[in-house]
C-alpha cells in the first residue's frame, strides 16, 4: 500500500497538477483578468458629443471609478514602455539618432500636459466617431506624456553606461544586436528601469484630474474615474467626497503596489551589478513566496521562459551582421553624413514652420 501511494505521488508530481497555492494564485490572476476585461469593454461603449456622463459621489461608487482609472493608467504604461525600449534603445545605440531624439524628448516633456490634451482630443474623437473610445484615447495618450519622457530618459541613460566587461562577453560569445538587447542591456538596466515606472506612475496620479475632465467644443466630457470624481466633489465644495476619493487612491495603489511592483522590485534584484553589503535591507514580496509554492504555475513559467529563448535566439536575428570594409565606409560616410543632417535642418525647420502656422490657425479662430 505504500508503495502504491509513493509511486502515485510521484506521478502527481511529475505531472505537476495544481494543488492548492494554485488555486489561489489562479484566482487572484483570472479575478484580476475578469475585472479588467469587464472594464476595458465598458470604455468602448456609444457615445455622442454633447452627452452627459453622470457622475455620483456616492462612495459605493469609487471602486469602479478607481478600476477606470487604474486601467487607463496601466494601458498608457504600457505604450510608455514600448516607446522606451524602441525609442530609447534607438537613441542609445545610434548616435545619428540620438541627435534627434534626445532633444525632441526634452522639448516634449517642457510641454504642459494640457497642451497635449488641447492637441489632441480632437482628432481622437475624430478617429472614433460615436464612441466612448476617442475621449478615453485623449486621456490615456495625456497619462502617456506624464509617464513615457522620464522612463526613455532613465532607460537611454543606463543603456550607454552598460560595463565594457558585459560588451567584451557579448563579443565573444558572438552576440548579434537583438541578443545583446535582451540579454545585456534589458537585464542591466531592468532595477533601474523598473524605479523610473513607479516613479512615472506616481505621477501620472497628478494628471488624472486633467485627463478626465476633458473641455472640447465649449463641452465638459467627465470619463468615469477618480479624476472627475474629484472634478464634481470641488464644484460641488464636497470635502467628504475629495476625502473619500483620496482614501481611494491610497487604497489602489497600495493594492498594485502589492501585486505588481513589488514582486517585480524584488525579482529584479538578482540583475544588480553592484556590490550590496550583507547589512542591506532584502526585498521580500508574498506574491513571489505563493508563486515558489505553486506547482502548475511554476511549469507554465519554466514553459514561458523557453519560449522567451527561443524568440531571443531568432534564427534570422541570432548572427551578427557582418561589418562594412573600412575603405567603402570611409568613402560614403561623407555623403551619409551630408544627407543625414539635411533630413535633421529639414526636419526642424518644417516643425517651426508648422508651429507658427498652428499659432497663427488658433489667433484667427479665437480673436478674429
Amino acid at each position: 500500500m505504500n508503495s502504491f501511494k509513493n509511486t502515485f505521488m510521484t506521478v502527481y508530481k511529475k505531472r505537476a497538477y495544481p494543488n492548492y497555492w494554485d488555486l489561489i494564485a489562479l484566482f487572484i490572476v483570472f479575478g484580476i483578468i475578469m475585472i479588467l476585461a469587464r472594464n476595458a469593454l465598458l470604455m468602448s461603449e456609444p457615445y455622442k458629443l454633447g452627452q452627459k456622463i453622470p457622475i455620483s459621489l456616492d462612495p459605493i461608487h469609487l471602486p469602479g471609478y478607481a478600476l477606470r482609472t487604474v486601467l487607463r493608467m496601466f494601458i498608457a504604461l504600457f505604450f510608455s514602455l514600448l516607446f522606451t525600449l524602441t525609442i530609447a534603445t534607438l537613441a542609445a545605440k545610434n548616435k545619428k539618432a540620438e541627435r534627434i531624439i534626445i532633444p525632441f524628448i526634452d522639448i516634449l516633456q517642457s510641454v504642459p500636459i494640457l497642451g497635449f490634451l488641447s492637441i489632441t482630443v480632437v482628432a481622437f474623437i475624430r478617429l472614433f466617431p460615436n464612441s466612448l473610445l476617442g475621449p478615453e484615447c485623449a486621456a490615456i495618450f495625456v497619462i502617456f506624456t506624464s509617464q513615457a519622457w522620464n522612463m526613455a530618459l532613465g532607460f537611454y541613460q543606463t543603456v550607454r553606461s552598460v560595463p565594457s566587461e558585459l560588451t567584451e562577453a557579448a563579443t565573444m560569445f558572438h552576440l548579434s544586436a537583438w541578443q545583446r538587447f535582451w540579454r545585456i542591456d534589458v537585464p542591466f538596466s531592468l532595477p533601474g528601469l523598473l524605479w523610473n515606472t513607479m516613479v512615472s506612475m506616481s505621477a501620472g496620479w497628478f494628471f488624472v484630474v486633467a485627463s478626465e475632465a476633458i473641455f472640447v467644443s465649449h463641452q465638459q466630457i467627465l470619463l468615469p474615474g477618480i479624476g472627475s470624481y474629484i472634478t464634481v466633489a470641488i464644484q460641488s465644495a464636497n470635502m467628504k467626497a475629495i476625502g473619500y476619493a483620496v482614501l481611494t487612491m491610497f487604497i489602489v495603489i497600495l493594492i498594485y503596489d502589492q501585486l505588481l511592483f513589488r514582486p517585480l522590485v524584488a525579482w529584479s534584484e538578482k540583475f544588480r551589478t553592484e556590490q550590496i553589503g550583507e547589512d542591506a535591507p532584502q526585498i521580500h514580496s508574498w506574491v513571489i513566496s505563493l508563486l515558489r509554492r505553486t506547482r502548475f504555475l511554476r511549469k507554465v513559467g519554466f514553459d514561458i521562459e523557453i519560449l522567451f529563448n527561443r524568440f531571443v535566439n531568432i534564427a534570422l536575428l541570432r548572427t551578427p551582421l557582418s561589418p562594412l570594409p573600412t575603405d567603402a565606409f570611409r568613402k560614403y560616410s561623407g555623403v551619409w553624413r551630408f544627407v543625414w543632417n539635411s533630413l535633421i535642418l529639414l526636419g526642424f525647420i518644417s516643425i517651426f514652420v508648422f508651429s507658427i502656422f498652428f499659432v497663427l490657425y488658433f489667433i484667427l479662430i479665437f480673436f478674429i
